[in-house]
């Protein structure tokens, strides 16, 4: 366990550090959508484009990691059917909702990386390629159907195929199955990038935190946690175990399911209708929550 804090440690320093540079004269608030613009659009789909076009897909578990992938949030499902016991409004179930099925690439792909190697980035990129397509989908519909704006699901649908995370996925592997691969200075320029990408979504996570809000609505906040950082990484557990995935394809497919949410889940719910304040609650106390149960979880996995 001392092993776990210490490797996990500085992923956290570092999301400490965006929390403190944003209060600062030199970082203010309105100096980081553009750093956040040039991560989500440059640096990450840099990284996952490389890691896939040169990864060996044939020996990557593509179809039951994907499986695992989509059975997993799917089950979080029964969270519409418990609604009506839930004295919760429309734009504060949509944010529980989120809360419960996104995932924080910006801390995923540096922890896996840590533990298990940069090898770990290709079995990231294919777990992302299939659950950003999924947990958008769903939340996407979620705030169509009980967000108090306006929203258009076939126009969020649009805009996420555009999405530079799925394009980046689909464009890696399309170069990797094509026998193509990449000329050397190619390669090197999006390793480059996506170097990058780790320490700098890690800062702008930490940015993004808003303590006041993480104390409204502790009851939601509450569940939410419990949701996301302990019954669906137990859920994906015994996904891996029921579909024979070992190794580092099993630790991948449960650490990612233990990340917090998103910071993405923030945008849509101001976007879309939903409670951005609890959004914005729920993102903060999972991810100071995720200090503690992230190092139980690699702990139990082991390596």
């Amino acid at each position: 366990m001392l092993f776990v804090v210490a490797t996990i440690a500085p992923i956290f320093l570092i999301i400490v550090a965006g929390f403190c540079l944003r209060r600062t004269k030199l970082f203010p608030p309105q100096a980081w959508p553009p750093v956040e613009r040039l991560t989500y659009y440059v640096l990450f789909p840099s990284l996952l484009f490389v890691s896939l076009a040169t990864a060996k897909i044939d020996d990557l578990p593509i179809v039951t990691l994907g499986i695992g992938v989509a059975g997993t949030p799917a089950l979080m499902a029964l969270l519409l059917i418990f609604r009506p016991a839930l004295k919760l409004d429309g734009p504060g179930f949509t944010s529980l909702t989120q809360g419960a099925i996104r995932f924080n690439t910006y801390i995923g792909i540096p922890l896996v990386i840590a533990f298990y190697g940069p090898d770990t980035i290709a079995l990231g990129a294919v777990f992302i390629a299939f659950m950003v397509p999924f947990v958008n989908v769903v939340s996407v519909w979620v705030l169509a159907k009980y967000g108090s704006g306006n929203a258009s699901t076939l126009g969020a649908a649009k805009e996420m195929t555009r999405n530079p995370l799925i394009i980046a996925c689909a464009a890696g592997i399309v170069v990797n199955v094509s026998g193509l691969g990449l000329a050397v200075p190619v390669a090197t320029f999006f390793e480059l990038l996506g170097r990058a990408a780790p320490a700098v979504g890690l800062l702008c996570v930490g940015a993004g935190l808003d303590l006041a809000a993480a104390r409204a609505g502790r009851l939601w906040v509450g569940l939410s946690a419990l949701l996301k950082l302990i019954a669906m990484p137990l859920i994906a557990l015994g996904f891996a175990q029921a579909l024979g995935l070992t190794g580092a394809a099993a630790y991948v497919l449960v650490i990612f399911h233990a990340l917090p949410t998103a910071p993405s889940a923030y945008i849509l719910a101001r976007q879309m209708g939903g409670d951005a304040r609890l959004m914005a609650g729920i993102l903060t106390t999972q991810t100071a929550l995720a200090i503690v149960t992230l190092p139980i979880w690699i702990s139990l996995l082991g390596n």
